[in-house]
């Protein structure tokens, strides 16, 4: 957020279908959808309403070239199936996800970059986890999706209860460049589960990671991922290089 940004308040779910908005100082206090194409979202904040769905506080999944920056995504009531936001073709700049289930579903063309993902809100009843608890993700992108990028973002679970993992990844062409990454199972988990065949294309360069992984595992790929690249990835307290990535499924 832009500091001395002035927010005006919008009630209600709101949808964006005219191209080439920009919406500048909003406080969301519902919904968010986007349909149309070229818009542009700047110093706003996203806290969707009350809800029992599974819904994002904002939706760009059918617009096309959708642009976030300097916003804040944070639920004013959490709940197990709020997350931050569902994406494609969209790009979010320095910009802060807290106190949802997932912060981001990245979709096909997200670019997540200058970002900081945290304190994601854990539950112990998800009816998305058949009544388990919540499955927390920092991104998380499905069978389905591809060319996905995370570039120089804080990526932190460390205060998330039993978080699963700070990207958790089905989407082939991902690339995962210059973050501090933490906590999780394993910090970042790629698996071929849903696709109809190897999950390839995935680069994992120039990475910092913290130690606080329940299995020690700064990255786990399944025995049908492929890693194009992975150079330069460390611990961020000693700079020493991380571990080779674990392999089961």
């Amino acid at each position: 957020m832009t500091p001395g940004t002035q927010l005006t308040v919008i009630n209600g779910d709101q949808t964006f279908a005219t191209d080439g908005q920009t919406i500048t100082g909003r406080e969301f206090r519902g919904f968010v959808k986007v349909t149309g194409a070229n818009i542009t979202f700047k110093d706003c904040v996203f806290r969707g309403g009350s809800t029992n769905r599974t819904i994002p506080l904002f939706d760009s999944t059918r617009g096309r070239n959708t642009v976030v920056t300097d916003s804040e995504f944070n639920p004013a009531n959490p709940s197990p199936g709020i997350d931050g936001a569902w994406t494609r073709n969209t790009q979010i700049l320095r910009s802060e996800f807290r106190g949802s289930t997932d912060g981001l579903k990245a979709g096909s063309g997200t670019v997540l970059q200058d970002s900081y993902i945290h304190e994601l809100r854990w539950f112990a009843s998800d009816p998305d986890q058949n009544g388990g608890p919540t499955h927390n993700d920092g991104v998380q992108s499905l069978a389905g999706e591809s060319s996905v990028t995370l570039r120089h973002n804080t990526i932190d679970l460390t205060t998330s209860k039993d978080a699963n993992a700070a990207l958790q990844s089905s989407a082939p062409n991902t690339t995962v460049v210059d973050n501090y990454l933490d906590g999780g199972g394993c910090t970042l988990n790629f698996s071929h589960n849903g696709l109809n065949g190897s999950l390839t294309g995935i680069k994992v360069t120039g990475n910092q990671f913290g130690r606080n992984s329940f299995f020690d595992c700064p990255i786990l790929i399944s025995t049908r991922t492929t890693l194009t690249e992975l150079t330069g990835n460390v611990f961020a307290d000693t700079n020493r290089p991380i571990p080779q990535p674990e392999r089961h499924d």
